[in-house]
């Protein structure tokens, strides 16, 4: 309508320059309104009929504006406007072919690449925006969603790619404009971009380039969506152990609703749980032991509620790793029969743990148990790297610095910081301070500091190792794996609150600034530390302090039947050894891939003393999901040294596939074996936030210097391409004094005083 009255689309008017073509001299414009303003007042000084003075005003003021109209029109008024040479340029449009563009919030349930896709029309439709833009350019079809294809149709589309990559769209649109054969890019998408790079810098190519982007949005802000966002579970658990899965649920418009969350394995329901959506964020906890071990992966999911568009948000895979490992702790203190008999029953009956001890007797006595071969500790305390890195873990009781040798102390340090094993201190009268272990490299591992002692408080009993205290978690991390001695947070707070009293404790400095400080003295303040329980990493491994050697009190004034002390233990252990890396190790960036996605394995290899071997023979076994078993061998990883090496492998089956890596010696012997597993998936990036993203789009626009426009408001598309500002763009004039409108308006302006003088009784 805007067209037919105006002549030109609104485009026109926003972007051009108003002219006249005949400027006659000023006098003559004077002179000109002078005699006009003369005719009209002298037509209605005297009238046939009396006329009061507001009507003659009227009447007078309707000429006036028809003659002025008329006037204008004679000076020939124009708009100069840029306009893009015809069929010497192309215009690049860019149709986004992502899941997200499957969802049907169109009108009448049309799903947006259906919207998209009537909106464009055909070469045949005269009035589709392709057949608009053909009259002018060379249209270029191109399809994006995770990588940018060519497009004979606009039929082909399938709403079918596993992400958005909006970034990579541009930047082959910046390529293209480098040819300098662009006009302008169209962007049709949601704007959801859920892969790539930032979008805003990769369109800095084209603003470089002074090739304007145009984007249209489509689709709507989604009102009734529920999705897993997050799912957390420990990858690594111990067959029949206790899993904790957290998972973080957002909905919209379902507030207070009650739904059932379930955990599968497989096709197998393991566990239900019903819970009520918030507003905004639910967080939900479900707790389970897997029945086997091995990889195995689980989902977490929902039900399809009434009326939400897009339930395959409504899932989210995890992989948990129970294999049965053994890790090997080794206990070194003086003779302390209490606090040492109860920790070798506490782990005992765990197949996962295996205890080896060395306990002085008497001056270069030794009582070793535990052992793998009578050879094992002969000699004391390890003396090389290849003996004591056997172990994951070492346990220091009370056992004072002057025991070691300055080698064996900074072996220790070693020991965690590049085997990456646990480390530990307890209590007692020669650990800490009082062991004077605080000018010695082990007080570097230790999470917290240690404070001076004289020589005499060396020797002496400190008063602390004589006083009764509760050993009290701290509230922030009471929930924590670590201390959770019942799945109840209410119960577990309330085992804490009833064990029974420690005796004596090693006075210790501040927490160190990466320290997590576990549990605390009941005296305990800021400005006067006392900690009982504080861990940190260190290098590759993990350290911990314990500031009493009393919790075989707990196993003495207890039920005999009471599993607190064992439980206490044994996740203590569990942590400080389990997670220490064996010689060759394999990582992967993440443990889920989409479909045809290429993963790259990352493996480390070290001799049996943790030292990096370089020109190792790596060979990599990967088992699918149907039992197909792909072989390979991994190259040196280049860019990190001769050490690490790298396999890469493209997975197309969808499910679980395990990882077996051999590594052998260019001298043929075995160095180590390591395993994996990831998962092969849909991703859901692409639905997790599918609203229409006007804002980004907007922003795309701006920075090239192109404009914005909502799907159902986009007809001046192809007039807002033709005038804008580009390589292929000339000025030109179009005249407007023959536009409809100022017919109409001189028209209805005379014919408008003609009845009121008629109604009047004039002539």
């Amino acid at each position: 309508m805007f067209d037919f009255f105006f002549k030109y689309s609104p485009v026109v008017y926003e972007q051009g320059r108003w002219l006249l073509r005949w400027q006659p001299a000023l006098l003559v414009l004077v002179l000109l309104a002078a005699v006009v303003l003369a005719m009209s007042w002298l037509a209605y000084r005297r009238t046939t009929a009396p006329l009061l003075r507001r009507w003659q005003l009227g009447l007078m003021a309707l000429r006036l504006a028809a003659l002025a109209l008329l006037a204008f029109c004679l000076l020939e008024p124009a708009l100069s406007v840029t306009t893009v040479v015809s069929q010497k340029s192309s215009v690049l449009l860019l149709l986004d072919n992502s899941q997200s563009m499957a969802i049907p919030d169109g009108s009448g349930g049309r799903r947006r690449v259906d919207e998209m896709a009537a909106w464009l029309g055909t070469e045949a439709q005269a009035n589709g925006i392709l057949a608009r833009l053909q009259q002018n350019f060379r249209v270029e079809l191109r399809q994006f969603s995770s990588a940018v294809l060519p497009l004979q149709e606009v039929k082909q589309l399938q709403a079918g790619g596993t992400s958005t990559n909006l970034a990579q769209a541009l930047e082959y649109a910046g390529r293209q404009a480098q040819l300098g054969t662009l006009s302008g890019v169209v962007l049709v998408s949601d704007g959801a971009a859920s892969a790539g790079a930032d979008p805003l810098q990769a369109a800095r190519a084209l603003q470089a380039a002074k090739v304007p982007l145009f984007t249209v949005g489509v689709g709507t802000e989604i009102s009734n969506d529920v999705q897993i966002a997050k799912v957390d579970a420990a990858r690594s658990v111990l067959e029949n152990a206790t899993v904790e899965v957290n998972a973080l649920i957002q909905a919209r418009g379902y507030a207070g609703r009650q739904v059932e969350l379930e955990l599968r394995e497989g096709d197998t329901v393991i566990k239900r749980q019903p819970l009520v959506l918030q507003a905004r964020s639910t967080r939900a906890t479900l707790q389970f032991s897997p029945a086997r071990p091995g990889f195995a992966r689980y989902r977490v999911s929902l039900p399809r509620l009434p009326g939400e568009l897009v339930a395959a948000n409504n899932q989210k895979s995890f992989l948990i790793d129970s294999r049965n490992r053994l890790a090997r702790v080794l206990y070194v203190e003086e003779l302390h029969p209490w606090e040492y008999k109860f920790i070798a029953r506490a782990v005992e009956g765990d197949p996962s743990l295996q205890l080896t001890s060395l306990l002085k007797t008497g001056m270069d006595k030794f009582l070793r148990l535990g052992l793998r071969h009578g050879s094992e500790l002969a000699g004391g305390f390890p003396k090389s790297r290849g003996e004591l890195f056997g172990y994951h873990a070492v346990v220091l009781g009370s056992m004072p610095a002057s025991f070691f040798s300055a080698e064996q102390l900074q072996l220790l340090v070693a020991f965690v910081a590049e085997r990456g094993g646990g480390f530990m201190m307890l209590g007692g009268r020669h650990s800490f301070g009082q062991g004077e272990y605080q000018r010695t490299p082990v007080a570097d591992l230790l999470p917290v500091e240690l404070p001076p002692f004289s020589a005499s408080d060396g020797r002496a009993i400190a008063p602390q190792l004589q006083e009764e205290f509760r050993f009290t978690p701290t509230a922030e991390y009471l929930t924590m794996p670590l201390l959770q001695l019942d799945p109840d947070p209410v119960k577990n707070a309330q085992i804490w609150e009833n064990l029974p009293l420690l005796q004596g404790y090693n006075p210790l400095g501040a927490a160190k600034p990466g320290a997590t400080v576990l549990a605390v003295h009941p005296l305990h303040r800021a400005e006067s530390p006392r900690l009982l329980l504080a861990v940190q990493r260190f290098g590759r491994g993990r350290t911990a302090v314990l500031a009493t050697s009393s919790t075989w009190r707990w196993q003495m004034r207890l039920d005999h039947r009471d599993q607190t002390h064992e439980r206490f233990w044994r996740q203590l252990l569990h942590w400080l050894s389990l997670q220490s890396p064996d010689p060759v190790t394999v990582e992967l960036d993440r443990e889920s891939y989409s479909p045809g996605e290429e993963l790259t394995l990352h493996i480390e290899v070290r001799d049996s003393a943790y030292v990096p071997v370089e020109e190792a023979s790596i060979a990599v076994k990967i088992t699918a999901p149907d039992g197909q078993v792909v072989t390979m061998n991994a190259g040196p990883e280049l860019t990190d040294g001769g050490a690490k090496y790298a396999a890469r492998h493209q997975a197309t089956q969808e499910g679980l596939y395990t990882v077996e890596i051999l590594a052998y010696h260019r001298a043929g012997h075995f160095l180590g074996r390591a395993e994996t597993a990831f998962l092969v998936e849909p991703s859901q990036a692409e639905l997790a936030n599918a609203d229409l993203q006007a804002a980004l789009l907007q922003r795309l626009a701006e920075i090239t210097g192109g404009r914005y426009f909502p799907l159902d408001q986009s007809q001046d598309l192809p007039d807002a391409i033709t005038v804008a500002r580009s390589s292929f763009a000339k000025l030109t004039e179009h005249d407007i004094w023959d536009a409809p409108i100022f017919f109409l308006l001189i028209v209805a302006l005379l014919a408008s005083e003609w009845f009121i003088r008629r109604a009047r009784g004039l002539s």
